[in-house]
């Protein structure tokens, strides 16, 4: 009975680690997730900021010229 109960602790805490690490991978791959989106949206954004911050110079350049 004894080794019964014994192998019973140690199958539950593997099954603790399993879960752990199960939960450390998701937190890891949430924030890769992240990154990966931050590495695509953040140039993104400058480039559309450029875009739009020289559409509005040739705007008020051909404005003020015509």
């Amino acid at each position: 009975m004894l080794e019964h109960n014994q192998e019973q602790a140690a199958l539950e805490k593997i099954h603790a680690d399993i879960s752990r690490i199960y939960a450390e991978q998701r937190k890891l791959n949430a924030e890769a997730h992240k990154i990966t989106l931050e590495n695509f949206w953040y140039p993104m954004g400058i480039v559309l900021g450029m875009f739009t911050a020289i559409g509005t110079i040739m705007a008020l350049a051909h404005k003020l010229l015509a």
